[in-house]
């Protein structure tokens, strides 16, 4: 199945359940904040692990930016509800959709906390799997733009390892 059929395969589920709409609704838009915040608590009262991830995620944020900016000068994508013209679930930019930057940095999230084996980590995996399903749902990404979301913030979560490591070798030395 290629990533237009999929797109519209998601898209037919639209209207057959105001409880499904409402909550992808939500997963596209509210919940990353909420994962953001539940980051900076977990960040703030947290156990060890989590004050690690919390960290490194504010390492890796910046990276998964910057390597989404470099992406945008080489691939312009025109989100789904431009190219096929209609109106999507939730208020969006018509700019490109490639790769998801909500599903970037909910995988940054997730990832972080699974690496330094949080307990929430199950918990940061589905959220980061609602926003990204959410996100093509509500009309505003195909599914490969979550797929590249997930691959950049696996890619700047590595480079962000890297760089604490060459930090940590740096200053002990």
């Amino acid at each position: 199945m290629d990533n237009i059929t999929l797109f519209f395969l998601v898209q037919s589920l639209i209207g057959q359940s105001p409880i499904l709409d409402g909550l992808m609704r939500f997963g596209a838009e509210p919940l990353i904040y909420i994962m953001i915040l539940l980051t900076l608590i977990l960040g703030i009262k947290g156990k060890i692990e989590d004050k690690k991830a919390f960290l490194i995620i504010i390492l890796t944020i910046p990276i998964a930016f910057l390597l989404i900016r470099i992406i945008h000068i080489f691939i312009f994508k025109p989100r789904p509800f431009v190219t096929f013209n209609f109106i999507p679930l939730v208020q969006e930019t018509a700019n490109t959709c490639f790769p998801s930057r909500h599903t970037t940095i909910s995988a940054v999230i997730a990832f972080a906390f699974t690496y330094f084996k949080s307990k929430r980590s199950l918990l940061f995996l589905i959220l980061m799997l609602w926003v990204g399903i959410s996100r093509v749902y509500v009309g505003v990404h195909y599914p490969l733009d979550i797929l590249g979301g997930f691959l950049v913030a696996a890619i700047s979560l590595s480079l962000a390892l890297q760089i604490k490591r060459i930090l940590k070798k740096f200053l002990l030395t």
